[in-house]
């Protein structure tokens, strides 16, 4: 804590107070971006951008707002702004539908099988729901957290992100097998497609009839 002439530091249950120098200011301001700085969390993931993650559209949408969220919360200096660009009820509810929309799109016309993929895909998620579960938890430590602790828990905190995306690399992995086994069905050409072909098609036919009326007129 920096409270001019002062700089408390508090290391476990010792406290620290230094005074005097023009230098404290600044070496406060240092302690504090060094020890909110983010970790890189991708650094340990084997999944992500790898032949062995089967990189593609999905991969990339199941690891789209994770990632999203890791670059917001780099371009923010606040500790609540860091906070809330990794909200765990969003992040969770996003994984939600797209594991459903992921299922959906291998059998859209086949109940069953579209509910037992999703289950399946979401049993393999589960581990990743309690680290999101895990990370809310912690910024609401860090929130209600007074400053002589509050290092401490935004230390926890960003343990717990980087849980998150371990146990995302792990989900991911886990659930590559299942959409590989499942059918990706071929994209159905929409009817006013198929409709505008017949139109441009019309005039040539009715050229080509006319022309063979005319024909048979002159013989």
């Amino acid at each position: 804590m920096w409270e001019a002439p002062t700089l408390t530091l508090h290391v476990g249950r010792d406290v620290v107070e230094l005074t005097g120098p023009p230098g404290l200011q600044p070496l406060a301001a240092q302690i504090l971006s060094t020890a909110l700085a983010l970790p890189e969390f991708t650094r340990t993931m084997r999944g992500l951008g790898s032949r062995r993650g089967t990189v593609g559209a999905d991969h990339d949408r199941f690891f789209a707002g994770l990632l999203a969220a890791r670059r917001a919360a780099e371009g923010l200096a606040e500790p609540e702004s860091r906070l809330a660009a990794f909200d765990s009820q969003r992040l969770s509810q996003g994984l939600t539908t797209l594991l459903g929309e992921l299922a959906a799109e291998r059998y859209p016309e086949s109940g069953p099988d579209r509910r037992a993929l999703e289950a399946e895909l979401l049993e393999h998620a589960e581990r990743m729901y309690a680290a999101l579960e895990t990370l809310g938890q912690a910024a609401e430590q860090v929130r209600a957290s007074t400053p002589p602790s509050r290092l401490g828990h935004w230390r926890q905190w960003t343990s717990s992100a980087q849980r998150l995306f371990e146990e995302a690399d792990r989900c991911w992995l886990a659930v590559m097998p299942a959409l590989s086994e499942a059918p990706v069905p071929a994209p159905r050409r929409r009817f006013w497609r198929r409709a505008t072909g017949m139109v441009m098609l019309l005039p040539a036919a009715a050229e080509a009839t006319a022309a063979a009326l005319r024909a048979a007129a002159r013989t």
